[in-house]
């Protein structure tokens, strides 16, 4: 009995890794939220304790505060990268390159994953799955069928995406290392 390695379709497995990108983008908005509802409750509190004249827990809420406002903006640069490689995998099926461009997302997908936001539970798991569906169209044969294709956008376009979330996770995995060698 031969063992033959069941079909991919690119289309479908494309969609997934779409999926499990905008299932991250929905996550990282829904833990934005919560941490923007936590930062205001903690900025009335602040208040309140400023008004009644503790200035030092006014001033650890603050210092609070500022620490919510890095992660948020983190999450949020996290989401636009997210953004970005979905741009890219809807590209990817207009122009029938799934494994060139599967190929360039799995590396950026492999830097998030040293990101410190990768270690969220939820995260963590979506990247897992978006590797997943990403090696799954990078072992991919297939051949594009011989009609003429005269795409809207060109190579470049998808290329410039593709860099500029690469130059966002760069800068965040190097302000991440600049932090813990200060701490």
């Amino acid at each position: 009995m031969l063992f033959r390695r069941k079909k991919i379709n690119p289309y479908k497995e494309t969609l997934y890794a779409i999926y499990h990108a905008k299932n991250g983008i929905s996550r990282i908005e829904a833990l934005i939220d919560r941490i923007n509802a936590r930062r205001r409750k903690m900025l009335e509190i602040a208040a309140q304790l400023e008004m009644r004249g503790e200035t030092f827990l006014a001033k650890r809420y603050a210092a609070e505060i500022a620490k919510l406002d890095k992660i948020s903006s983190r999450l949020a640069d996290l989401k636009l990268v997210l953004e970005k490689v979905v741009l890219s995998l809807e590209y990817a099926m207009t122009i029938h390159n799934f494994r060139g461009i599967a190929s360039q997302v799995l590396s950026i997908t492999k830097e998030l994953k040293k990101l410190p936001e990768s270690t969220i539970p939820d995260l963590g798991l979506v990247f897992a799955n978006l590797e997943v569906s990403l090696r799954n169209l990078e072992d991919l044969d297939y051949n594009i069928p011989d009609i003429e294709f005269n795409a809207p956008t060109t190579d470049v376009d998808a290329e410039r995406v593709l860099y500029e979330a690469r130059e966002i996770v760069r800068k965040k995995l190097e302000t991440e290392l600049l932090s813990t060698q200060e701490d």
